[in-house]
């Protein structure tokens, strides 16, 4: 069924599933950013987590004012339950998932259901997305591959940079739900299975449009690094289970992109000793990043290497030159 099909025979073309947990000061801007799609036919469901600030109230006076928002609340159980139950309520025959402190380009739905349209084959469509800050200034661009995804791609590169950037077929959520056991990484292990579960099954295909916005929360490095590495461990052991191959040839080098990440966030930060760790860390998982990336790669060594007073004044006038030029 087309999303006109779908439309047509009253059910709403997309699903919007937005999980909330104590996002009060964010989650109006989220759920905004739905209510002025310039597609009509779409619903919201909004699963409060249990929060526990003023979070339910916001999205109280949202669904008062546009019936396509409904409120489905729960007790705490975290964002792969709140996903699984917004799943368990949806009616479209295309699903969305926005996390509440993220938001989107008005032309979001529309420009995915075109592509849905144009391309029968496509099942998970994705864009690129801007990063912002809490306060809402530009960051950078990740523009992922958009077509001829391989298994190198699919497992170590994620095209789905984010959880609020894909939309998919409802039928994929037949089988693939979110692993509620899982407090990290959930979205990523849930790609990694509808990708390889049943190798060539669900084809993933980008639009060359930026369309989501993701919002970067601060947190402190040195914890929050080795929590979501050992989260994304522990997704990578899992995919041995479906996809033995694929794993046992990419794993190692899954691992050093995730730790080159962590690498340039500590540069960032100015953490030269964290960021000297991470890189070299990532060099000894995965050697083949630098044939993969090398340029990246190696621009991430070198400027390890630096004085912290010189990678300080790079950052400093890289951010001063995105916030007046408004590129990313």
């Amino acid at each position: 069924m087309t999303p006109t099909e779908a439309s047509s025979q009253g059910y709403p073309a997309v699903s919007v599933i937005v999980p909330c947990y104590n996002v009060e000061r964010f989650v109006a801007q989220a759920l905004e950013s739905v209510r002025q799609q310039t597609i009509p036919s779409f619903e919201v469901l909004v699963v409060d987590d249990g929060s526990t600030d003023g979070t339910r109230e916001r999205v109280l006076e949202v669904c008062a004012a546009d019936t396509r928002f409904r409120l489905i609340t729960k007790l705490n159980g975290g964002v792969s339950s709140a996903r699984n139950m917004g799943l368990d309520a949806a009616r479209g025959r295309f699903i969305a998932f926005l996390d509440a402190d993220d938001y989107w380009h008005p032309e979001k739905l529309e420009k995915h259901l075109a592509h849905f349209e144009l391309h029968p084959a496509v099942d998970v469509s994705y864009c690129a997305t801007q990063f912002v800050d809490p306060e809402g200034h530009l960051l950078h661009v990740r523009v992922p591959q958009l077509y001829d995804l391989d298994d190198y791609y699919l497992y170590c590169r994620n095209p789905l940079t984010n959880g609020s950037v894909g939309v998919f077929r409802q039928e994929i959520f037949q089988k693939h739900r979110f692993d509620e056991a899982k407090l990290r990484n959930n979205d990523v292990d849930c790609w990694l299975r509808i990708a390889f579960t049943e190798p060539g099954k669900w084809l993933f295909e980008g639009i060359p449009e930026t369309l989501t916005y993701y919002r970067v929360t601060p947190a402190s490095l040195s914890t929050a690094a080795q929590a979501h590495l050992s989260a994304c461990q522990a997704t990578w052991a899992k995919s041995r289970t479906y996809a033995p191959s694929v794993s046992a040839r990419y794993a190692g080098l899954a691992e050093a992109f995730q730790l080159r990440f962590y690498a340039r966030r500590a540069l960032a930060e100015c953490d030269m000793s964290a960021a000297r760790r991470f890189i070299f860390a990532a060099l000894r998982s995965g050697p083949a990043i630098l044939f993969r990336e090398g340029g990246m790669t190696l621009q991430t060594l070198l400027a390890s290497l630096l004085p912290r007073a010189v990678v300080s004044f790079l950052m400093k006038n890289r951010a001063r030159y995105f916030r007046q030029s408004g590129l990313p």
